[in-house]
């Protein structure tokens, strides 16, 4: 039994011994490291929060020295045994800027250092720690650590530039501290001073540039209040000179009634009481007022004529030197006639030249009763008035040049359509004769005649109708280029085109040639002339034939398209080269190839499109070497429907 006491007494003996022994060991050092840690994390927190509850923004530089400085303040308190220093980058030299400890003449502030340490540190941007000076001990500055038996220091770059840091701060300690408790410290310093220097830098330039603007603004202001009654005056002129434009590019083209409106417009805006214009008459050589002045009484005497040899006028003087005049006392004024300023009664006058090409053609004169009333920018305003009157006189000049050729050309139109009518009426009587005596002589009432009195008696048939055929073409294409009426009527196409077909059936049947028509069922009506349409649709056809081979064949079609109605010819032709089809509907023109190969005058296309285009249609073709050609032309369908639906089909 006491065995068994003993034993386990033992027992427990040693397990407490244990126990004990483990904890002293093991635990016991854990425990105090945690606590340690838990005591450097609760001292880096509340270090964390205390700089970041007394961090701002920084809008200078000079802020953001004492932000940098004040949370180095913060870490000496942490670390008192150690020394903090600040350093700037200067040209190539490190300047000391900051310390936290007073070391008297021995480190003077705002020197000049060079260590390699920083300069490694600023490249890198990385914290350069050094625990031993002995490998550079001749620099001064290490020299200086030396001195005050510090033997551990980390360099710790900020304020990053584009290749290297700005600024440096040394945490120095007289022996190496627990780096593990440091690193915390120093890493948030300098990604905090990184940060609040990228937002510095950049609120600094947002700053100067707001300054700046502030000032350009200012200036800007400045300027629009010292030009304020500039620019009303510059609206009121440019507002003039639109004026100006609208009163002169309306219905009215009468020169007389347009210099009246913009002389009206140069008194309003000048707020003047006479405006007048002078033109020079150079056949007597004088300066005549024109009709239309503003502010001037119906008197003749009021439109006066200065004659140009009177140099005395500053109207005249003006006129000859093309030099702007200004007077603020124009009846006392010695360079102006005393008689024209009392017979408008104006005290304040304006003159100015009213040129064209370098040419001047008479002066802009404007008046107010006010003394000394205009200024030098209503002067240089009248100057840019009279521009634009000069250019309006010249168009109403042209005008009336054109208005009169016009009429001339008109009176020739019709000279010529009346010789026209009356050379082909004249023509064509004697052309019936000769026709119709060859007729007779051909038949064989007058007497036998041979073969060969036959064959000449043909050609000069062939010759006649030639000859007819041209007047008429003639005839035609001078009543379509004139003024020709024509009787528009609801058309049906189908109708047109078979009398066409009617029409050439026998040209065909000569040549052996098969002509075929199809159109859509319910083709709309057109609004047209029928003659007229009929004679492009003939027109089509005959060259169609004439173009064609014996044996072939040609189709006429019509289709609806939209609103328009689409009427083809189509050959197997030689066929168009493409260089040549643009000139096809000009006047006279014929093809190459087949000028002198296939008769005609070379009208009868210029007279299809003429007709087309009156009924506000368009005429083309499609054509191909060796393919034949497509000839369309397109009209607008009639509003109303004919009620007429079937496929009409003829051949010859």
């Amino acid at each position: 039994m006491n065995f068994m006491i003993l034993s386990v007494t033992a027992v427990l003996v040693a397990v407490f011994i244990i126990y004990w022994h483990f904890k002293f060991k093991f635990v016991f050092p854990l425990e105090s490291r945690l606590f340690l840690i838990e005591g450097n994390l609760s001292k880096f927190d509340g270090f964390v929060k205390d700089i970041m509850e007394h961090s701002y923004v920084p809008d200078s530089m000079e802020h953001y020295s004492e932000l940098v400085e004040n949370c180095l303040i913060r870490l000496h308190k942490i670390f008192p045994d150690a020394c903090i220093f600040t350093f700037e980058a200067v040209n190539e030299n490190w300047k000391l800027i900051n310390c936290l400890n007073d070391f008297g003449d021995r480190f003077a502030i705002m020197s000049d250092y060079r260590w390699d340490v920083f300069d490694r540190a600023a490249k890198t941007s990385e914290t350069v720690v050094v625990e031993n000076f002995e490998y550079d001990s001749a620099n001064i500055l290490v020299k200086f650590f030396k001195s005050l038996n510090l033997k551990y220091a980390a360099a710790c770059p900020f304020g990053a530039l584009e290749k290297s840091s700005r600024w440096i701060f040394v945490f120095a300690s007289p022996k190496a501290p627990d780096y593990d408790r440091l690193r915390p410290f120093l890493g948030f310093l300098i990604s905090h001073f990184n940060s609040l220097y990228a937002f510095s830098s950049r609120v600094v330039h947002i700053v100067k540039e707001n300054t700046q603007m502030k000032d350009e603004l200012g200036a800007v202001l400045h300027e629009l209040d010292m030009a304020g009654t500039k620019l009303i005056q510059r609206a009121k002129e440019r507002k003039a000179l639109y004026e100006v434009v609208t009163a002169v590019t309306g219905e009215h083209r009468d020169r007389k009634i347009g210099c009246a409106a913009v002389l009206n417009i140069v008194a309003k805006i000048a707020e003047a009481d006479v405006v007048a214009c002078l033109l020079v008459d150079e056949t007597k050589a004088e300066l005549a007022v024109q009709p239309g002045a503003y502010g001037i009484q119906k008197d003749e005497s009021a439109y006066y004529r200065v004659p140009l040899s009177d140099t005395a006028s500053s109207s005249v003087r003006t006129f000859l030197t093309g030099k702007p005049f200004i007077s603020g006392n124009a009846q006392d004024d010695p360079d102006v006639i005393r008689k024209y300023a009392c017979l408008w009664n104006i005290n304040s006058l304006m003159v100015v030249p009213i040129s064209l090409y370098d040419k001047t053609i008479g002066v802009l004169r404007v008046g107010s009763a006010k003394p000394n009333f205009f200024t030098n920018e209503q002067l240089e305003f009248l100057n840019i008035i009279a521009d634009e009157l000069a250019i309006i006189i010249e168009i109403f000049r042209l005008y009336d040049n054109l208005s009169k050729t016009a009429e001339e050309l008109a009176q020739l139109n019709k000279i010529k359509d009346d010789f026209l009518s009356t050379v082909s009426h004249e023509l064509k009587t004697p052309l019936t004769t000769i026709k119709g005596f060859v007729s007779v002589i051909l038949s064989g009432e007058v007497g036998q005649i041979n073969e060969q009195q036959s064959n000449f008696l043909n050609i000069v048939d062939q010759a006649v109708n030639r000859l007819n055929n041209l007047i008429s073409d003639l005839l035609d294409l001078s009543r379509l280029s004139g003024k020709v009426e024509m009787e528009f009527k609801m058309t049906d196409m189908k109708e047109v085109i078979k009398h066409s077909l009617d029409n050439m059936s026998f040209k065909a049947r000569e040549k052996s040639i098969k002509i075929s028509a199809s159109f859509d069922e319910d083709i709309l009506p057109v609004h047209a002339d029928p003659r007229w349409i009929t004679q492009v649709i003939d027109n089509l056809l005959v060259n169609a034939v004439k173009f064609s081979k014996a044996g072939s064949s040609i189709d006429v079609t019509a289709h609806n398209k939209g609103d328009v109605v689409v009427v083809g010819v189509i050959d197997n032709g030689p066929g168009i080269p493409h260089n040549e089809q643009k000139f096809i509907f000009e006047k006279f023109y014929r093809g190459k190839n087949n000028a002198g190969l296939v008769p005609g005058t070379g009208l009868g296309l210029a007279i299809s499109k003429s007709v087309i285009e009156k009924h506000n249609g368009k005429i083309w073709v499609e054509s191909k070497m060796g393919e034949g050609s497509r000839f369309y032309f397109a009209i607008p369908a009639a509003k109303t429907r004919k009620n007429e639906s079937r496929v009409t089909s003829q051949e010859s």
